[in-house]
């Protein structure tokens, strides 16, 4: 075979070896750079909306090329008439007399290479955490090949000159630049990228303006989904990551107030966004909202922001619980996955009080039908009167053990009322899931919550010199709206921090403080969403 190729082609064996082994240089060189942009949380579709990079198939099959082009790359060369290389030589390249250190690092590569495939494909039985530092042997693959190609003779002969301008060293020489060069981007510049990459969610919302209602559709009992186009046509005039929320500024009368929904539409689909809003009694905005509004109506709008978001590039696989009306960002994220066709496990359980509370049942049976990675269980807690066949209750450890696999290794975002999530983050922690790989976004009513400390209280504006009476257990947000004093808010549960305002005399107590600092907390900073009073007199500085 060697002598048809040298009679017909002038190429040996060697040669053969020395041209499969620049392909996997150049493989490697590909697979680098998309790891490096996975690796900084780099979301194509925020860049590209229109055309779908599947970032993570690019990685996988690029480092399978790689994989197999290196174990290919040895094999010609026991075959060779010249090389005078066995085939212990190929496992054990010590053994060999022609330039062994340098043939070794090649060795050393492919092995490496093999033990970060191999953990790769196995990465769902380990802690992710630990996956990531065992996926650091990349860079020996990399450094270990990439001076193996540069300084190896490729004529195998001790005594051969190597001439670096040759066309095919010049070729690894470009690909060792390129892997230095995205190396030390990945170290300074990448850093600060993926700094802000993972903080874009938490920055405060860059766009305000004014969304037209399409339509309005009836979603379930209580539930209507609002479709918002942008007035001009097009696209909407934003961007938005799937799990975000708008708020929505509402004027009722004289009265003005906030209110934030989750977007359940996917960014792909530019050009309208939906929320869905649950009419909750003695709620201010989804009575406003179900009863006012109408199609044509312009709402005045802030955002897109929120945490609760993912792309698919934070984790490599995801597991969301839903609970009612909690569904609604997570409806966003599975349709986002479904669309780029993420090649990636995804589970949803949903949670509903009965059978026809159930949201979107249609369509995320359709998902599930096109989009074979996901998988989903819907769970009514009282199925009394109703045809429901499958597993019904409240969410048990079983629930969550038959559906999801190596549940405690996976990311997991569940949504809900507070009551349903404390009771799941407890199964969670039951079961060995980690609360760093938990994500949560609660959806709580528009009522007041009381204990026996708060009281009936004054407050004061003392900007404004308004005055109102807050009954025991309504927020200083619902009483400055109330009384007309304007006071920023967006997520209304403690998270964002837009509502901070300075309590210059009495005592509030608040359900959570995460938006707040130390510092904040030592000036007397509270958050109005958050606020509630335990003394008769409270006094703000607004």
């Amino acid at each position: 075979m060697e002598d048809f190729l040298l009679r017909q082609f002038d190429i040996s064996f060697i040669d053969v070896s020395a041209y499969v082994g620049l392909a996997a240089a150049g493989v490697m060189t590909v697979n680098l750079f998309v790891g490096l942009l996975l690796s900084i949380q780099y979301n194509p579709t925020a860049n590209w909306p229109h055309r779908r990079i599947p970032l993570f198939d690019l990685h996988k099959w690029s480092g399978y090329g790689a994989l197999f082009l290196s174990l290919l790359h040895p094999v010609w060369l026991p075959l060779s008439k010249v090389a005078h290389f066995t085939l212990l030589a190929v496992f054990y390249p010590l053994v060999t007399t022609e330039q062994p250190i340098l043939v070794s690092l090649g060795a050393v590569a492919a092995y490496t290479l093999i033990f970060v495939v191999v953990t790769a494909y196995l990465r769902h039985r380990f802690e992710y955490a630990f996956w990531k530092k065992l996926h650091y042997a990349s860079y020996v693959v990399i450094v270990s090949f990439l001076v193996h190609g540069v300084f190896t003779e490729p004529s195998l002969k001790p005594s051969a000159v190597i001439d670096y301008f040759d066309s095919g060293k010049l070729f690894i020489e470009g690909c060792a630049v390129i892997c230095i060069g995205l190396i030390a981007w990945r170290i300074t510049v990448g850093a600060k990228l993926r700094a802000r990459n993972a903080s874009q969610a938490t920055s405060l919302p860059a766009w305000h303006g004014q969304l037209v209602v399409d339509r309005i559709l009836d979603a379930g009992p209580d539930v209507k989904v609002f479709r918002l186009i942008n007035p001009a046509g097009g696209v909407l005039p934003f961007h938005f990551l799937p799990g975000q929320y708008l708020s929505i500024r509402l004027t009722d009368g004289e009265r003005v107030f906030t209110r934030s929904y989750s977007i359940a539409s996917a960014p792909e689909q530019c050009e309208f966004c939906d929320i869905a809003v649950k009419r909750i009694e003695g709620g201010r905005g989804s009575a406003h909202l179900h009863e006012s509004i109408e199609p044509g109506h312009v709402l005045n709008c802030t955002g897109p922001t929120g945490t609760f978001t993912f792309t698919g590039t934070e984790a490599d696989s995801l597991v969301m619980i839903a609970g009612g009306i909690g569904i609604t960002p997570l409806l966003g994220i599975v349709r986002h996955l479904a669309a780029v066709n993420w090649p990636h496990d995804v589970y949803l359980l949903f949670a509903v009080s009965t059978p026809a509370d159930i949201l979107f049942e249609q369509e995320i049976s359709a998902i599930a039908q096109r989009y074979r990675r996901f998988r989903y269980r819907i769970l009514p807690s009282k199925v009394n009167d109703f045809a429901w066949e499958g597993p019904s209750g409240r969410i048990q450890p079983q629930h969550l053990a038959e559906l999801v696999p190596h549940l405690a290794r996976r990311r997991v975002h569940l949504c809900g009322p507070e009551s349903m999530m404390a009771a799941t983050i407890a199964i969670l922690r039951e079961l060995g899931v980690p609360d760093s790989q938990v994500h949560t976004e609660s959806f709580g009513g528009e009522g007041v919550i009381i204990d026996d400390s708060m009281v009936d209280a004054t407050v004061t504006f003392s900007a404004s010199g308004k005055r109102c009476i807050a009954p025991a257990g309504m927020t200083l947000l619902d009483a400055a709206e109330a009384c007309g004093v304007p006071i920023e808010s967006l997520c209304r549960v403690g998270t964002c921090g837009t509502c901070k305002i300075k309590v210059t005399a009495g005592e509030v107590k608040m359900q959570r403080d995460d938006a707040l600092t130390t510092g904040d907390m030592r000036r007397h900073i509270v958050l109005a969403c958050q606020a509630r009073a335990i003394t008769a007199d409270v006094q703000i500085e607004r």
